[in-house]
């Protein structure tokens, strides 16, 4: 019970990134000084640039409403203190602070960026220029210049998002131009360097980890393989990611983007809510019937179908409902039985809700599940009182665990494990009264091919016992082996 409890720990706990990266913009409101009539259009200007561009992950102005509701009075003093601007930026996620203030002298205007980093302090670069207009398109743009500067300075191209052995997740995808088979390179910051007089970030020193290359891509992420370490230190999540390519063949590679789009948008529909399978079941089941003195086994095959959907309230947070329902004959196997034949209408109803952890931080490749629930299995049969044998079932509150993992291009194997914290056995007649104690387990293994991005081909093999124990030793088991396949649709 230790060791579980261990792994549901494990399962349940997901990686926190030290920092924030320098590609998630936050743009703070422009500050001018003729009461935010230019201030605004300029803002505008910069958010419509920051929207569509391509190296900046932007946050949207409607997370920093709500965080600065408490700062409404003296705003631009509170935007000149860094611990307010750390709170910002842990709240919103970004690592780069974009600070921008107008001054009007006339007949003109002195415009200055800031960016700032995601502790408050650390400033990554600042520009300031005397202009001769008070246009706000072409304070706009001006910004707009600095800001693609800034962009050149970054010393990275993405992050690593999630590690598990050779394999690694990056916060970048297609839409800055990677693509599979790409080369990558590992760096770790070691240390950086400001200017000893304007306290800016100058320079950064790095150590070189590892080089791999992407086998995946994504809109936003891509996942790789590490080829060959440089160093005997292992890569560890925040490490920074170099795309060696030159600017010419990235370039080229971006403009392949609206065309790889709309085909992808011709052929398929990706799902985003959830899933929705259906499989058919063949299998067996038992029933052993304890008296204390003597032992009555009946067992034979069962068909059923199953009907198994799952709703995503984000990548990592999910609900599912299960229903299967099997038919067959059970014949006797062993002991005395008044009848050696009974009909088994057997059924299962589940309702559960979990997390889901990603090692790599990427939802196409390993993913670890717990979850707790609520589950009935029902066992109709025919009720033989002095067989001891009829209609019974058991409830209660589950708790479970879920590995699934990629072993090859459009292949998954998963491994389940479940059992019921509060068992609970009834009787639709009186066959042995009130239980002493009762337990379930339920193990599945199996795997799928994803024959589409909307649909998956899916086969396995499940174990499910249930028991129940009375005075004088008198108990009855039952238990279920069943193959399933079937396929399951995202929508």
């Amino acid at each position: 019970m230790k060791i579980l409890s261990i792994f549901f720990i494990f399962v349940l706990m997901a990686p926190a990134m030290a920092s924030h990266s320098m590609r998630r913009c936050m743009l703070l409101p422009v500050k001018d000084s003729v009461g935010g009539a230019l201030g605004y259009k300029v803002y505008e200007e910069v958010e419509r640039y920051l929207r569509s561009s391509q190296w900046c992950y932007y946050r949207p102005n409607s997370e920093i409403i709500n965080i600065l509701g408490n700062f409404k009075r003296n705003l631009n003093e509170h935007l000149n203190n860094p611990d307010v601007l750390k709170v910002v930026a842990d709240k919103t996620k970004a690592g780069s602070l974009i600070k921008v203030d107008i001054e009007n002298i006339g007949k003109g205007v002195i415009a200055q960026l800031i960016v700032i980093g995601a502790n408050g302090r650390d400033i990554y670069f600042k520009e300031k220029l005397q202009l001769e207009s008070n246009d706000a398109v072409v304070i706009g743009q001006t910004v707009k210049n600095w800001l693609n500067l800034y962009e050149k300075s970054i010393p990275y191209d993405g992050r690593i998002l999630g590690i598990l052995g050779n394999q690694f997740t990056v916060d970048l995808g297609k839409d800055y131009g990677v693509f599979v088979s790409d080369n990558v390179e590992i760096l770790r910051p070691v240390r950086k360097k400001k200017h000893p007089l304007f306290k800016e970030i100058v320079d950064w020193e790095t150590e070189k980890l590892a080089v791999g290359r992407i086998f995946y891509v994504s809109t936003t992420q891509s996942q790789g393989k590490i080829d060959k370490y440089s160093t005997r230190k292992r890569v560890e999540i925040d490490d920074w990611v170099l795309l060696k390519k030159s600017e010419e063949k990235r370039k080229s590679d971006l403009l392949r983007l609206p065309y790889e789009r709309m085909d992808e948008n011709k052929k398929y529909s990706f799902g985003r809510l959830g899933t929705v399978g259906l499989s058919a079941l063949l299998g067996s089941g038992k029933v052993s019937s304890s008296t204390g003195s003597a032992t009555n086994n009946m067992s034979g095959m069962l068909l059923g179908v199953r009907i198994h959907g799952e709703l995503w309230a984000t990548r990592n947070y999910w609900g599912s409902l299960e229903i299967s329902s099997k038919f067959g004959t059970y014949k006797q196997k062993s002991g005395t039985l008044g009848t050696s034949t009974n009909s088994a209408s057997n059924s299962i109803w589940k309702i559960k809700g979990g997390y889901r952890y990603l090692p790599l931080g990427f939802f196409y490749g390993p993913q670890l599940d717990g979850y707790v629930g609520y589950a009935k299995y029902g066992y109709g049969l025919d009720n033989q009182s002095a067989d001891k044998i009829g209609d019974v079932s058991f409830s209660g509150i589950i708790l479970g665990g879920k590995g699934s993992l990629p072993i090859m291009k459009r292949y998954r194997a998963f491994l389940r494990l479940e059992f019921m914290l509060t068992s609970s056995y009834s009787e639709q007649e009186v066959l042995y009264g009130e239980d002493e104690s009762s337990s379930n387990y339920n193990v599945e293994i199996g795997g799928s091919y994803k024959y589409s991005p909307n649909m998956s081909i899916e086969g396995g093999i499940d174990f499910s016992s249930n028991k129940a124990e009375f005075t004088n030793g008198r108990s009855i088991t039952l238990k279920d082996t069943t193959f399933n396949g079937g396929v399951r649709f995202n929508f």
